[in-house]
């Protein structure tokens, strides 16, 4: 677990930079309740329901003073707790507090992320998928006013807590003190505990954890207890370790908790959903759980008042028949009864398989007096190629009322840009969020994002939503989630779908893949490889193309991710035209078609061309395009290529 501290801020009277910092430096104030305040967030989405949520500039700013745009203008008492873009500028960005002339922090916007500015280090602040992010505190007395020096604001999300009149705020800093900075320091400490070394936060810090060991071996059709408690306490954290491979594809290990006499599970959660896994493999590694070096970890604190079980059920189905799972489970606990001012947690697991049109997919809707913690969201697409339906935003409803709107799927997880290179393009952890993958062939991708300071409180009920597509919720989907929250109640229920609804969704039968996003394995000595535009002169569109320019012989060599084994047809759409040569296209060594000839007299957009049929094995495969000699072109011959596809026979 995280770092354990005996600080307990949530219920005093005062904060400011210190305290905030001291909220990030651990775990075990996530039970507490947040009473004294109520959290919403400025952003870019565009308020007339469409899809420029930050493209254009439109709704990045609420006004302009003079030659600055003003981004945020808050009342006080409240502290920002999360500055989110995925295009940061060189301009200045001013936080003017308190009514005052001059600004306090006055820095280039992309220095609030790029950890050259202290106190907004790494990992609190950074960027990675396509996101750039900021998690330190900014506390504000009265106000807090920010403002862009010249240029254009584009996508934004601030998130902020407005506490009641009670509260006492201390405004951030002109410069931080000696006890800012150790605070600061234990944040930093506590989140490089993620990505390969997440396993590291496992190491109890306070003397009053317990620790429990204990080895299992399970059948399929048989559940185990794997911690009980009938006096009161709480998990800080719990861990389990295989000696070999889940069985992933069917979702067959379902984890459940339950708290005193509630009478509907806390936790009933396929495990590889709960610890999150990607697709069939391992992928999250974040500071409060996830999987590293194989073992699986939870460090988000668990009270109850008088008894907490743990359990682990196998289920028994046809691919799992004479498979014994053996694991090592350690539990860290101790015997501090819930509080009064906290909550107990729960998980809730959804899948929808192609949610309804014109209707959002529900990640969390809940009753009750409690706070939202951490989302869990995959997204197997129905339709092949890019994953369209991640351009929906977030909402959430608190106790009736839209404190939240959210500019697009993967900026909800600090993320942006799917689709390109280096950004939102694979699976990355990060402290507190990430990307659990990310493939257009297979139309696919997820993310997670957990709060600390940032946590949602609410009072009568809880609304998490997610739209699929930019518009209209209208892109067949296939979703799974997991909601973490803490309340004084379970939810109404928390029941597991039919055994057939915990399958690994499926990926489509026809593979689509994008030349600029799939990695070029080698080419020719010589060879020369673009990005460009080209028009079809008969029909004027334009389409994206990757150019492959050489000689007789030269190569390009691309790797093709392939879900499942088996025999396939290769399409391929692409450019004819007057520069254009002969080319052929190899699996490996062996032809797969004949020489298609480039040459035409204007160039033409050719689409989904049948090249030929292969074999195919599952995982990481390989296609080559040659080119071939064409005796009317003298100079270097040009491939231009759009798409390939793989359709499964």
């Amino acid at each position: 677990m995280l770092v354990s501290l005996s600080f307990h801020t949530a219920s005093e009277a005062q904060t400011g930079l210190c305290e905030e910092l001291m909220i990030l430096t651990g775990s075990e104030l996530l039970p507490v309740f947040r009473d004294d305040s109520e959290v919403y967030q400025i952003s870019s989405y565009d308020t007339t329901g469409g899809n420029d949520d930050g493209f254009s500039g439109k709704y990045s700013f609420l006004r302009k003073e003079g030659s600055s745009l003003v981004i945020a203008d808050l009342k006080g008492p409240g502290v920002i707790h999360r500055i989110w873009t995925p295009t940061p500028s060189e301009d200045t960005i001013q936080f003017y507090f308190d009514g005052e002339a001059y600004p306090r922090i006055n820095i280039r916007f992309i220095d609030l992320f790029s950890g050259k500015v202290y106190p907004f280090s790494r990992p609190v602040s950074g960027n990675e998928v396509g996101g750039y992010y900021c998690y330190v505190p900014i506390p504000y007395s009265k106000s807090c006013k920010i403002k862009l020096k010249g240029g254009r604001m584009q996508f934004i999300q601030i998130q902020y807590r407005m506490f009641n009149e009670s509260k006492q705020v201390t405004s951030f800093p002109a410069k931080p003190g000696q006890k800012e900075a150790d605070a600061l320091n234990l944040v930093l400490e506590n989140w490089s505990y993620y990505g390969g070394k997440a396993s590291l936060a496992q190491k109890p810090a306070d003397a009053g954890i317990k620790k429990l060991t204990r080895n299992f071996s399970l059948d399929p059709g048989e559940s185990i207890v794997l911690f009980r408690d009938r006096n009161g306490g709480r998990i800080a954290g719990f861990e389990i370790k295989p000696y070999s491979d889940l069985n992933t594809a069917s979702k067959d290990l379902i984890i459940r908790a339950r708290w005193d006499n509630d009478k509907v599970e806390a936790i009933n959660c396929p495990l590889v959903d709960f610890f999150g896994y990607g697709f069939d493999k391992p992928s999250m590694q974040s500071v409060l759980a996830g999987v590293s070096d194989k073992v699986h970890y939870f460090n988000i604190p668990m009270p109850y008042d008088r008894k907490g079980t743990l359990e682990l059920e196998y289920l028994k189905n046809e691919s799992n028949k004479g498979k014994t799972i053996s694991f090592t489970f350690t539990a860290y606990y101790n015997e501090t009864k819930k509080g009064p001012d906290e909550g107990r947690l729960y998980a809730k697991w959804r899948r929808e398989i192609n949610p309804q049109q014109g209707k959002p997919y529900a990640i969390l809707e809940t009753e009750g007096h409690g706070h939202y913690v951490g989302t869990i969201l995959k997204a197997q697409g129905l339709n092949p190629g890019i994953t369209t339906f991640f351009e929906g935003d977030d909402q959430c409803f608190v106790d009736g009322e839209l404190r939240l709107h959210g500019t697009g799927s993967e900026d909800y997880f600090n993320g942006g840009w799917y689709a390109l290179p280096d950004r939102w393009d694979q699976a990355f952890s990060l402290p507190v969020h990430g990307a659990l993958g990310y493939s257009v062939p297979l139309a696919r991708t997820g993310g997670y994002r957990f709060y600390i300071g940032d946590k949602i409180p609410y009072r009568r009920s809880f609304s998490l939503t997610i739209e699929h597509g930019p518009e209209g919720n209208n892109v067949p989907v296939d979703y799974t989630s997991v909601a973490f929250f803490y309340c004084d109640r379970p939810p109404a229920e928390n029941k597991m779908p039919p055994a057939g609804m915990l399958n690994t969704a499926p990926a489509p039968t026809l593979l689509e893949y994008w030349p600029d996003l799939f990695p070029v394995m080698a080419f020719s000595q010589g060879t020369r490889l673009a990005r460009e535009r080209w028009i079809d002169y008969k029909t004027r569109k334009n389409y994206d193309v990757i150019t492959f320019s050489g000689k007789k012989d030269d190569l390009v060599k691309f790797e093709l991710e392939v879900p499942e084994e088996g025999d396939y047809n290769i399409l391929m759409s692409y450019f004819k035209g007057p520069g254009c040569g002969n080319f052929q296209v190899n699996q490996r060594q062996i032809p797969v078609n004949e020489m298609i000839k480039g040459y035409a007299s204007e160039n033409t957009f050719v689409e989904k061309e049948l090249i030929g049929s292969l074999h195919i094995k599952e995982g990481t495969n390989t296609v080559t395009l040659v080119m071939k000699e064409d005796p009317r072109i003298m100079a270097d011959k040009v491939i231009a290529f759009h798409r390939i596809y793989l359709e499964k026979k």
